[in-house]
């Protein structure tokens, strides 16, 4: 009995020690298990954190797509076995980049499946048809072998998105069933994801800053063009666009290119600035009715690589026109002082003959003359000196009580003969119980005499009429002047904000066109007016007669029409 009971408990013991030791033995396998699954995560963060790191590191600030899949696609051996591993990206001006690893041997109709696939996969996920003849196709790697007839047995696509666009994909291939696991696919599409969220932001950053550098360039008043070293137009400014006549919504280089083809040579002037790497100069660029400035830089990164050539076109047009006036008026201020001198010479010269001498009234005759020609050339001078002292600000004003009818019929007095001359009769309409007010009589009377002055110029076989009166503060100037039996051609209704006192000359000569009323007051634009009328002239008068009255804190301005005549008028505030 104690003899079965021995047995028995060794036989239980040999169990248990059994039982021990297969438990030791599953979790041994057990833990050994859980190390590996650990390892292997730990693998498959060490690869995430080392590929988002190689990213960073080699693309940086790069918008390219490209570039940025060319890393992930390097290094996905770390990762998992392969056939191929490709990419299908959009490039640029509707181009489509495929680009093909091979990692083992397989055949080209291997490579040119994935590559169908793929084509059809994308087209879904942009909506739009691809076609083939817009695809840049290149293989890389192990050389395709013909003779395998592996086929794909194992494949998956990572779509590739920036800022929530779709613009293209990352494939992983290969001739082995089963191969990819959710894991696997899990950590590229967050690793593809990362970098997509990383270009996502950057592209958001250099979009606004692009905006503020469009809006810029946009609002400037120079045109400006900017091209890529493959002169492909990535700019082009509405001032640009207006000055070269493109009306086309987007335009391109060749349509800049055509506009300026006979007149210069873009390209190549573009092409000499890239390669000499200096801004060339174009000085004057006649294109129509315009005068463009035209200068070309070229235009480098941070490491000194060229980007392309930026083209500012400065419009010259005013300046040029303004600079032919300032000639021409020189040339006629030069002959103005010419012709009295000269004639003053030769009277002087005949004045020494003993002949004239003795013929007392020739000699007088001669004397007169050169007393008029001297008092022409002080004049001119006198205009001159007024003109220098309006544009220095040192032009100066000394008021006291004037009668302005006093000064209205003095004036008319001392024109009468000239206005005969030329068959125009000259009247006043002077407001009746016009009150003395505080003005400079001197230069009042000057104001009158350039006015007057001007409307015999151009009238011929008419009327001029000088007027004076008082419009009151918001009281309406052509029912004024109507109330006072007047008619000024072209009056437009007008109001002032105090009141003024009025002092206009009104012809009825050739009057003057719209456009040209607001440049009659510049010292240079008289010169066109007196070439019309075929008269000699200054042209200062009226410059000197606006300082006038603005020196009075007033204002001039003119209403006309052409062939019915014009209205000068001076409109002063009375003095308080």
């Amino acid at each position: 009995m104690f003899q079965l009971d021995s047995v028995q408990l060794l036989l239980a013991l040999a169990i248990y020690t059994v039982i021990v030791f297969i438990f030791i033995w599953v979790e041994n396998r057990r833990m050994h298990h859980n190390l590996q699954l650990k390892e292997h995560e730990m693998q498959r963060r060490m690869y995430e954190v080392s590929i988002l790191k190689e990213l960073a590191e080699r693309i940086g600030y790069s918008l390219n797509v490209q570039k940025i899949v060319d890393v992930i696609t390097g290094s996905l051996r770390k990762l998992l076995d392969y056939s191929t591993v490709s990419y299908l990206i959009l490039g640029d001006e509707g181009r489509i980049i495929f680009h093909c690893i091979v990692e083992e041997s397989v055949s080209k109709k291997f490579v040119d499946e994935v590559e169908n696939r793929m084509i059809a996969a994308l087209a879904a996920l942009i909506g739009k048809e691809i076609k083939p003849q817009d695809i840049d196709e290149s293989i890389s790697g192990t050389v395709t072998d013909e003779s395998n007839k592996a086929q794909i047995r194992s494949f998956f696509n990572v779509p590739v998105i920036i800022n929530a666009h779709p613009v293209g994909l990352l494939n992983v291939a290969s001739s082995k069933a089963s191969l990819y696991k959710e894991e696997e696919m899990s950590i590229l599409f967050t690793i593809m994801n990362q970098a997509s969220t990383a270009v996502s932001k950057l592209e958001n950053i250099l979009n606004q800053e692009k905006g503020k550098l469009n809006a810029m360039v946009e609002s400037m008043a120079d045109g400006v063009l900017m091209v890529d070293t493959r002169n492909r137009l990535l700019v082009i400014n509405p001032a640009a666009a207006k000055m070269l006549a493109i009306d086309k919504p987007s335009p391109n280089i060749l349509d800049v290119l055509n506009r300026l083809s006979s007149k210069m040579d873009l390209r190549t002037k573009i092409e000499e600035s890239l390669r000499f790497d200096k801004l060339e100069v174009e000085e004057q660029l006649r294109l129509d009715d315009k005068v463009l400035r035209v200068l070309i830089s070229p235009v480098k990164d941070s490491e000194n690589e060229p980007l392309g050539a930026v083209v500012l076109f400065h419009d010259i047009t005013k300046e040029k026109a303004i600079e032919k006036m300032r000639d021409d008026f020189t040339s006629m201020m030069v002959h103005e002082l010419r012709s009295p001198l000269t004639g003053i010479r030769s009277i002087a010269n005949l004045l020494r003959e003993d002949k004239i001498k003795n013929e007392q009234k020739k000699y007088q005759e001669f004397v007169d003359l050169i007393v008029t020609n001297s008092a022409s050339m002080l004049d001119l001078v006198n205009d001159l000196l007024d003109v220098a002292k309006l544009e220095s600000g040192k032009f100066q004003i000394l008021r006291k009580l004037t009668q302005v009818s006093d000064v209205i019929k003095i004036r008319i007095q001392s024109f009468t003969s000239l206005a005969s001359e030329n068959h125009v009769t000259l009247e006043s309409k002077i407001e009746d119980s016009l009150p003395a007010l505080m003005l400079d009589e001197n230069k009042i009377s000057q104001v009158i005499n350039n006015f007057l002055s001007n409307s015999i110029k151009f009238t011929q076989h008419g009327k001029i009429t000088v007027s004076a009166f008082i419009l009151k503060k918001g009281e309406s100037f052509p029912r004024k002047v109507a109330l006072l039996g007047m008619i000024w051609p072209g009056i437009k209704d007008q109001s002032f904000d105090s009141d003024r006192l009025i002092l206009a000359v009104t012809d009825t000569g050739i009057g003057i066109e719209e456009a040209q009323i607001d440049k009659l007051f510049n010292k240079f634009t008289q010169l066109e007016q007196t070439a019309l009328a075929e008269k000699k002239g200054t042209g200062l008068g009226l410059v000197i007669a606006k300082g006038i009255i603005e020196a009075h804190d007033g204002e001039v301005g003119v209403f006309s029409i052409i062939g019915k005549g014009s209205t000068f008028y001076g409109s002063v505030p009375l003095a308080t």
